[in-house]
C-alpha cells in the first residue's frame, strides 16, 4: 500500500496494483495511486450513449468528488472511439418525441464534470460525436487522437445538441466557430479540432491514454487537492462572474489557502527539491462559500 495523502483525521491509502468496481455493466471504474480511470465499455456499439452509460458515468463522477482519494480523473473509451454520441439502432424513432415515452434531459448525468471537484481529463481514444464530444467538452483537458472524427451532428439529424455546448462552445471557441460546428454540423480530425479550439493536443490514437494519464498522475502527485479544485471552481464559476466579482472571491480563496498545512509543504517541497506530502482533503478542507 502507499499513502496518497494524510492529514487531520484523514488518512488516505490506495492499492499500488489498483482497485476497481463496475458502476453499471456500461462503466469501469478504478483507482490507481490518486488517478480515477472511468471507462466507457460499449465497444461493440462505440460507447453509444446508454441508461448504463448515463447513470454508471454520474455516479462515477459522484464517486470522484466525494473521495479524498481520488486527487485526479480519465475517462476513455473501450474499443476504438470514445462515444459515438447517441445509439442510432433505432433509426428514425431515435429522436422521434412521439415514440419518446417521456421528456429526456439535454444534460442527463447525475454530475456534470465541470462539478468534480477534482481535474477531469477526457482520453478520447477514437470517435467522439454529438454528446459524445458534448461530454467530453465539459471536462477540464481534453486528448484526441489524430485519426478521431469530432463534430456535433445533431443538425444534420434533425435536433439541437446537448450538454448544454450552446453555452460552452462560444466561450472556448468563439461565437463564430461555435456557431459553424454547430449549425453544419461537421467532422474535424484530431488536429484539425485542436485548431479549432476543441483540444489542447492531439497525439496518435494509441498515445492517447497514456498521455492523459501522465497529466493526471503528474497533477495527483505535484499539485495540493485544494489548490487544484479551486483553481478549477474559480475557472469555472468566473465564465459568469464580473472580473471584480472573482477578484474578491480569489482573494478569499489565496488567503483560505494559505492558513492550511499544504501552503507551507508546496514551499518546503520546493526549497528541498522533493516531492510534496500534501496533507489536504476535500472532505475537511473544502469551504461551503465556494459553492456560491
Amino acid at each position: 500500500m502507499v499513502a496518497i495523502g494524510t492529514g487531520s483525521g484523514c488518512i488516505i491509502l490506495a492499492s499500488e496494483s489498483c482497485w476497481n468496481k463496475t458502476m453499471s455493466e456500461d462503466v469501469l471504474f478504478e483507482v490507481q495511486e490518486g488517478v480515477a480511470l472511468i471507462t466507457l465499455n460499449r465497444p461493440e456499439a462505440h460507447n453509444t450513449l446508454s441508461a448504463g452509460i448515463i447513470e454508471g458515468l454520474g455516479a462515477a463522477y459522484q464517486h470522484c468528488d466525494a473521495d479524498d482519494s481520488v486527487r485526479a480523473v480519465v475517462i476513455t473509451g473501450a474499443g476504438r472511439s470514445f462515444c459515438a454520441g447517441a445509439d442510432m439502432s433505432g433509426g428514425g424513432e431515435t429522436f422521434d418525441g412521439g415514440a419518446v415515452a417521456q421528456e429526456i434531459s439535454s444534460c442527463p448525468l447525475a454530475m456534470q464534470a465541470f462539478e468534480v471537484r477534482k481535474p477531469v481529463i477526457a482520453a478520447c481514444n477514437g470517435h467522439a460525436v454529438g454528446a459524445g464530444l458534448g461530454m467530453a467538452m465539459q471536462t477540464d483537458i481534453r486528448v484526441l487522437a489524430d485519426e478521431g472524427k469530432y463534430g456535433f451532428l445533431q443538425s444534420r439529424r434533425g435536433v439541437v445538441t446537448d450538454f448544454a455546448m450552446e453555452y460552452l462552445l462560444p466561450r472556448l471557441v468563439g461565437m463564430e466557430r461555435a456557431l459553424e460546428l454547430l449549425m453544419r454540423g461537421q467532422r474535424l480530425n484530431g488536429s484539425e479540432a485542436v485548431t479549432w479550439g476543441l483540444a489542447g493536443r492531439s497525439v496518435p490514437a494509441e498515445a492517447v491514454l497514456e498521455t492523459a494519464l501522465d497529466i493526471a498522475r503528474d497533477m495527483a502527485v505535484n499539485a495540493a487537492p485544494l489548490a487544484m479544485a479551486m483553481h478549477k471552481r474559480l475557472v469555472w464559476q468566473g465564465m459568469d462572474m464580473s472580473y471584480a466579482e472573482l477578484a474578491r472571491k480569489e482573494t478569499r480563496g489565496l488567503n483560505y489557502s494559505m492558513t492550511k498545512p499544504d501552503a507551507v509543504e508546496g514551499g518546503m517541497a520546493y526549497f528541498e527539491r522533493r516531492a510534496p506530502e500534501w496533507s489536504g482533503c476535500l472532505s475537511e478542507d473544502w469551504p461551503e462559500w465556494m459553492n456560491d
